[in-house]
């Protein structure tokens, strides 16, 4: 049995449950969910600022469970950083020699196999320049294009929900003809139950990073595979935090 913890940066517990369940619904029968969010933290994640506060959640939560009584004899085979931000992922890698994931990497990944160029659609547009600089960092600047829907990334809860997804199928439309993309990545978390709905209706690949990254971090575990220690993944040496940020000293 291989365990797979999928963490939601923020504290909305429906996107925390949407997550879990589209997490479930994939994966084989030998592998075991555990869907989380922090304790502390905003509660939803559109931008750089809300970024930096959700990693210190985000790193207490895989802190905890690399300390948990039963870690030793029942792991945690990989993580799943269920925020399209890819939210503190880089520090995680550090925090454990489990392998760690984000959405939108995962995304991509998967985006490029099965399409030449794609556009992620994004709800908010202060999340459109965090994303291309990921676009950037992971290589598929000249392949991906990032749109903004327009909408709060909570429209996508509630009886906003169906407003929201319309107009998110509005600008995969426009991306689909002005853009020339092939295929359709959904750029948030929330979004993760629509994508059979607008692959209906575009008649695309749409890609689900939460579906993505939870099946690549599924086979990353069954193969064994761990995060490098040698390099920038290694353990942060042993210091001194002071203040509220005392108890995230690293312990060497």
């Amino acid at each position: 049995m291989s365990k797979i913890a999928v963490i939601n940066p923020n504290l909305s517990e429906g996107f925390t449950r949407k997550v879990g369940d589209q997490a479930r619904s994939i994966v084989g029968v030998n592998t075991d969910i555990i869907a989380l969010n922090p304790q502390f933290g905003p509660a939803s994640i559109e931008g750089y600022y809300d970024e930096a506060f959700a990693s210190v959640g985000l790193l207490s939560v895989i802190r905890d469970l690399e300390a948990a009584p039963d870690h030793a004899a029942n792991p945690i085979g990989g993580y799943v950083v269920a925020c399209f931000d890819d939210t503190g992922v880089d520090a995680a890698r550090c925090l454990t020699s489990a392998p760690v994931l984000g959405l939108c990497e995962g995304a991509l990944r998967m985006a490029a196999a099965v399409a030449s160029r794609f556009a992620i659609v994004t709800p908010m547009p202060v999340s459109v320049r965090p994303l291309e600089h990921l676009v950037a960092k992971y290589g598929a600047a000249s392949q991906c294009v990032v749109r903004a829907a327009g909408v709060r990334t909570l429209d996508f809860e509630g009886d906003g929900a169906d407003a929201a997804y319309h107009a998110l199928k509005k600008q995969a439309k426009v991306s689909l003809t002005e853009d020339r993309s092939e295929a359709i990545v959904l750029g948030c978390a929330g979004m993760t139950d629509i994508a059979d709905r607008l692959h209906a209706d575009l008649g695309v690949p749409v890609i689900d990073g939460v579906s993505a990254a939870v099946k690549m971090i599924e086979a990353m575990a069954m193969l064994g595979l761990r995060t490098s220690k040698v390099g920038a993944y290694a353990s942060p040496p042993l210091k001194t935090y002071h203040g509220m940020f005392a108890g995230f000293a690293p312990q060497g």
